[in-house]
């Protein structure tokens, strides 16, 4: 079963690419299928990702 896991808040500073790249990390690292989508105009998840 497909699940969907969001992470938002309108604040900013409140650690949600943190959460999201540790999230998605450890979420892999047990052999889950994983995708992040950077929604952000900044596009800090895809500049930490690579």
């Amino acid at each position: 079963m497909t699940k969907i896991i969001a992470v938002f808040n309108q604040a900013g500073g409140v650690a949600k690419t943190t959460l999201t790249q540790n999230l998605g990390y450890h979420l892999a690292l047990r052999k889950h299928n994983v995708l992040l989508i950077d929604m952000d105009p900044q596009g800090s998840l895809t500049i930490f990702m690579g």
